[in-house]
């Protein structure tokens, strides 16, 4: 399974030196195969990106930013990661030949996503997550993944090994965490 790990300001802050020395700290115990810098109120990302890259490079951790398409390659990240409301953007980033994660809390937006040509789509909620919408479940997250095989991450509510062979189960190729890699 894949593992994509997302940060969050509230566990990770804004601050470059803590974002890269809290993946060090997370690498440390988790297999993480992508890393999504995510700061939903950041109007730019220049500082704490260059930061985020250079320990996601030195770990060996392929680094995505979020929405932040034409600083990513500027920066070195290999791909960008879009909201459903920034897929117009998907032909833009990928013309950067960057590699592209969508989110989808749809079969109808992950379906989108595949046919503008996202390499990954994070499928959420699976699972409760607090300030998220109601959990789209395990049946849900079958029936995208039968219709867009091996493309399909699953993201929220993970906190368990179990959740996770669950949406491996389902079909998922992946899973995506803030929650999970922080224990």
């Amino acid at each position: 399974m894949i593992s994509y790990l997302i940060t969050d300001p509230k566990f990770y802050t804004k601050k470059p030196d803590f974002i890269a020395a809290k993946l060090y700290e997370v690498s440390k115990k988790h297999k993480i195969d992508y890393a999504c810098l995510r700061d939903k109120e950041a109007k730019e990302c220049e500082e704490a990106a260059k930061a985020f890259v250079a320990a996601c490079n030195d770990l060996k951790i392929k680094p995505i930013l979020h929405t932040f398409w034409r600083q990513a390659a500027a920066l070195g990240a290999c791909g960008v990661h879009f909201a459903a409301n920034d897929f117009k953007n998907i032909a833009l980033a990928k013309a950067q030949n960057l590699f592209v994660t969508a989110s989808a809390h749809s079969l109808k937006e992950a379906s989108k996503a595949a046919l503008l040509g996202a390499d990954f789509i994070t499928v959420s909620p699976v699972f409760y997550t607090p300030d998220k919408n109601e959990p789209l479940g395990l049946e849900k997250l079958k029936e995208i993944t039968a219709k867009i095989p091996n493309r399909c991450i699953a993201l929220g509510g993970i906190l368990e090994g179990s959740q996770i062979q669950m949406c491996k189960e389902a079909g998922a190729v992946g899973y995506a965490s803030i929650r999970y890699f922080l224990k």
